[in-house]
Parts: structure tokens; C-alpha cells; sequence
């Protein structure tokens, strides 16, 4: 096979790919801006209570979560650094919150991702969820839970 062919095939293949990924990626983001605009993460929320209490960490680390699975690590580590400097987090919720976020964090573009190059997506989804779960409580379970808020330090 002649060079030209190979770096053909290899251009033909990365446009191709590029162009898959921009297909779910850029509704994706418009979607999330949408989202954001509307408040609707505030709301969407109180669906994370029962897992919160389930790890055991504050109700105030249900925005950071949830931010970090819709929007990824990026925003939802803003939104961590925010909540801590106005003192709505210790720092067994931020450990928690980081450790979750690391294992399962940007559901629903990672999920499109998966999908995109062909790996079968749901049972990645539910693994990295459960996971999180599961090593966040096995982990809150030997952790202090120091009465100080992080916001003593941050500033």
C-alpha cells in the first residue's frame, strides 16, 4: 500500500471522526447553555438527595455533584470552589465531592462519546455511576467529619 493511500485513509478517518464527535458535541453544549440559563440544575438536584445522604456528605453537595455530572469536572470544580468559599462545605465534602466527581463526572457527554466510537454506552454509564457511589461510602465511611468549614482556610 502506497504512503499516499495510508495518509489518505488517515486524513479521511481523523475528518470523520472530528466530525462525529462536533455532531454530538456541539447540541450537547448548546443544550447545557440552555440548561444553565433556565436554572434548571437548582431543580435537578433534589434528585441527588438520596445519594448524598447515602455517602454521607451535606445537602450542599448536591450542586457540585450534580453540576460535575452534567457539565463535567471543569464546572463542577468551579462550583466546588464557590461553595467552599462561601463555607457551605467542610472538607470531608470536598474530598467526597472530588472523589466522586473523578470516577463519574460528564454523564451525558462522555456517554455520547462512548457511543460515538462504537463502545456499547450503557453499561459504562451505570458502572461509572455505581462505582462513585459505592467507593465514595466506603470511603466517607472511614473518614473523620470535621465540625470546620473549608472556607476558614480558602481566603
Amino acid at each position: 500500500m502506497p504512503y499516499t493511500d495510508i495518509l489518505m485513509e488517515a486524513v479521511t478517518g481523523s475528518v470523520d471522526g472530528v466530525l462525529t464527535l462536533a455532531v454530538i458535541v456541539i447540541p450537547l453544549m448548546i443544550f447545557i447553555e440552555i440548561i444553565q440559563d433556565l436554572n434548571w440544575l437548582d431543580k435537578m438536584t433534589a434528585v441527588l438527595s438520596p445519594i448524598t445522604r447515602f455517602i454521607g456528605i451535606s445537602s450542599e453537595a448536591k450542586l457540585p455533584i450534580m453540576a460535575g455530572l452534567v457539565f463535567g469536572i471543569s464546572y463542577g470544580g468551579g462550583i466546588i470552589i464557590d461553595s467552599a468559599r462561601q463555607g457551605k462545605l467542610t472538607y470531608r465534602d470536598i474530598y467526597l465531592i472530588n472523589l466522586f466527581l473523578v470516577i463519574c463526572h460528564s454523564l451525558f457527554e462522555d456517554t455520547f462519546l462512548f457511543a460515538a466510537i462504537g463502545a456499547t454506552w450503557l453499561p459504562i454509564l451505570i458502572a461509572r455511576f455505581f462505582l462513585a457511589i459505592i467507593i465514595c461510602w466506603a470511603v466517607a465511611r472511614f473518614m473523620p467529619v470535621p465540625p470546620e468549614k473549608a472556607s476558614d482556610t480558602l481566603d
